[in-house]
This record gives structure tokens, C-alpha cells and sequence, in this order.
């Protein structure tokens, strides 16, 4: 990933920062998604690193997110979570300790076709900028079994 969109995609958490979790909530009221930040610990340097996450589906009172990283398998925070899947997400103001986990496959690629039938608009937007398939107006058994080899990564509440 260049530096240039490396720092595109780390603008929602300098604002999530500054403005706290008030941006979270404005954004998911003008986008129609939510967004989640998780604190993980780096797996070479033991130090914390956070990255804002869109949340493409889940059950926030069941404390389950499903995530999928922009950058695939080479971003940092999934090798991070791979080798510590123990992590903090914060969600509305909260920390929350969490374990992530590789829901890739079929449930990974059932979460994603529900959000891509529930937000048409904004699916295109990130399938044009990830390209994980090649559009999204296809059948649903087509399209998930294009989403099957998409990484799909599980946030769950621990405790």
C-alpha cells in the first residue's frame, strides 16, 4: 500500500481521535455503516497499533463485528490478530476486550453479500477500491461464491 492511501485510510482515526466516538456515530448516520476501532498488539514489537475498521455486519448486542481489511491478508493488523488474537475494540466510547478471529469462507462471504444487498452504493465505492470481486450486480449464489476466498475477519466481545 503507498503512502499516500495508507494515510487516506488512517484519516478516520486521526478524526476518531480528535473528535472521539461523536465521529463514529456521524459517520454511520451519513454513510449507513459502522465503523469499529481495534487497539491490536504488534506481533514483532509487542507494541499497541490501532486501526478503524468499516463493520460489514454483526450483532453488537450478541458483541460480535465481522471486518474486512482493505489491504487483505498483507495488512499489519491481521498478521497482528493472527499471532495475538486477543484485542480491544471500541465501539460507541467503549473498550471492549475482544478475540478476533478468520471467518473467510462461507459465513465470511454470507456477512458480506447481506451488506452489499443492504448498501448497494457504498459496496460499489469499496469493491471498485478493494477489488475483492469485480461488481456487485450479479446473482446472490454467483456473488457469494466469488466472496468465498474474500478475508473476513470476526470481532468477538470476550467475557
Amino acid at each position: 500500500m503507498t503512502g499516500g492511501v495508507r494515510r487516506l485510510f488512517r484519516l478516520p482515526l486521526a478524526l476518531e481521535r480528535v473528535a472521539g466516538w461523536h465521529l463514529q456515530r456521524l459517520a454511520t448516520r451519513l454513510t449507513g455503516v459502522e465503523w469499529i476501532v481495534l487497539e491490536t498488539v504488534g506481533r514483532r514489537s509487542g507494541r499497541r497499533h490501532e486501526v478503524v475498521l468499516d463493520v460489514v455486519g454483526g450483532d453488537q448486542a450478541r458483541g460480535v463485528w465481522y471486518v474486512q481489511p482493505a489491504d487483505g491478508r498483507r495488512a499489519a493488523w491481521v498478521h497482528n490478530v493472527t499471532a495475538r488474537p486477543d484485542a480491544v475494540a471500541r465501539v460507541d466510547g467503549r473498550a471492549l476486550p475482544v478475540r478476533v478471529r478468520d471467518a473467510s469462507g462461507a459465513e465470511g462471504a454470507e456477512v458480506v453479500l447481506r451488506f452489499i444487498r443492504r448498501h448497494p452504493r457504498y459496496a460499489r465505492v469499496i469493491v471498485w477500491f478493494v477489488g475483492y470481486v469485480d461488481r456487485i450486480d450479479r446473482p446472490d449464489a454467483e456473488l457469494r461464491q466469488a466472496l468465498h476466498a474474500t478475508p473476513v475477519f470476526a470481532i468477538e466481545r470476550r467475557g
